[in-house]
């Protein structure tokens, strides 16, 4: 594969949300909340997790996915660190998509470290690998974050919301966003910001 001449896959966000929520579907576990994405990733997909001492510290990313489509190396730091949980969650969620959604990149590169995938990343054209990244970022939070169940917490958080004085919903305010986001992201095991994501892009956001 010559770098220079990658060309990242189009999908669209209906297909990126078919194949999340299909996985989703296939595995009894996932439907608990929050999504126990770990275990996914390991006793129903078969993928091994192998912790990498300073992986963050090296490439800013806890998470990477080999080309051999079997292993995710993990920042050891995160994955030992009980407050880092719901970033290397989310993180382990988008390399599944990359597994899922990329199987035809990451099989063809073979990269087999961290330091042949930096290679790679550092010869395509930016806006080609900022198309992969959005497909696995949209799959991992639709994995994570299932529409219905979503919608649920959100009439909770809104009725909290009210109680706490917020009484009108703009769709550009934030203050009574980040409310709500804070409240739903304990029952997802994500980040207020997930949420926040999730509800403008499943168009749930302002609530009627």
């Amino acid at each position: 594969m010559d770098p220079r001449r990658f060309k990242a896959p189009f999908l669209r966000r209906s297909q990126i949300w078919e194949e999340a929520d299909g996985l989703r579907a296939r595995f009894p576990s996932c439907a608990t909340l929050p999504v126990p994405v770990l275990d996914l990733a390991e006793f129903d997909l078969g993928l091994e997790l192998v912790p990498k001492a300073r992986l963050k510290q090296a490439g800013d990313i806890e998470a990477l996915l080999l080309g051999d489509l079997k292993t995710i190396l993990v920042d050891r730091e995160a994955f030992m660190d009980p407050r880092a949980e719901n970033r290397l969650r989310f993180s382990v969620a988008h390399e599944i998509g990359h597994c899922v959604l990329h199987p035809d990149v990451y099989g063809r590169l073979q990269h087999r470290s961290f330091e042949e995938w930096m290679e790679f990343l550092m010869a395509i054209p930016e806006g080609e690998y900022n198309w992969l990244e959005s497909h696995a970022y949209e799959f991992a939070g639709r994995l994570l974050v299932p529409p219905d169940p979503l919608r649920e917490a959100l009439r909770d958080a809104v009725t909290l919301a009210e109680q706490a004085g917020f009484t009108e919903w703009d769709a550009t305010g934030e203050t009574a966003l980040g409310f709500v986001a804070n409240h739903i992201r304990r029952r997802f095991g994500v980040s207020p910001e997930v949420i926040a994501r999730r509800l403008r892009i499943e168009q749930l956001w302002p609530p009627k």
